[in-house]
């Protein structure tokens, strides 16, 4: 089983290795989630406690990228929890849930995601985790039609 801190030594590979030209406004932090099957990962804003929404004033706590617990599995190959967390980085670079400047008005229009990661040099990092997809997907549709 993949440890808090495997996790967290992902992140900081990953933020040196592709994002070290990224402002990091609010430090982010990355925590193992509950075992979900179709969400790998997410990142969350924290505002302020008593804040409903952050102003120019107000700064943020901090990004939360979760990930699933199923990633926690040895048997997931590494390059796809790679995948996971650098995909929620990009969301960060592009401004969604941290207070750099938005980019995009959606999160993931037009392939946005993979073009980035080709862009800072992690496209090892996509044709990997596209495989495993399949397959995870391939047996997750086995097991529906199953009795």
């Amino acid at each position: 089983m993949r440890s808090d801190q495997w996790l967290e030594d992902k992140l900081d590979f990953l933020l040196r290795k592709y994002f070290a030209n990224v402002k990091i406004k609010e430090p982010i932090e990355i925590k193992w989630g509950r075992n979900a099957k179709y969400r790998f990962g997410s990142i969350k804003l924290l505002k302020p406690r008593g804040l409903k929404f952050i102003t120019k004033r107000s700064k943020p706590q901090k990004s939360i990228v979760t990930i699933t617990s199923m990633f926690k599995d040895e048997k997931i190959p590494v390059a796809v929890v790679e995948y996971t967390i650098a995909h929620e980085l990009c969301h960060y670079s592009h401004g969604f849930s941290s207070s750099n400047k938005r980019l995009f008005r959606h999160p993931h229009h037009g392939g946005v995601i993979n073009q980035e990661l080709t862009q800072r040099g992690a496209e090892e990092l996509i044709a990997p985790f596209k495989t495993w997809l399949k397959s995870y997907r391939a047996k997750i549709r086995e097991r529906r039609i199953k009795f």
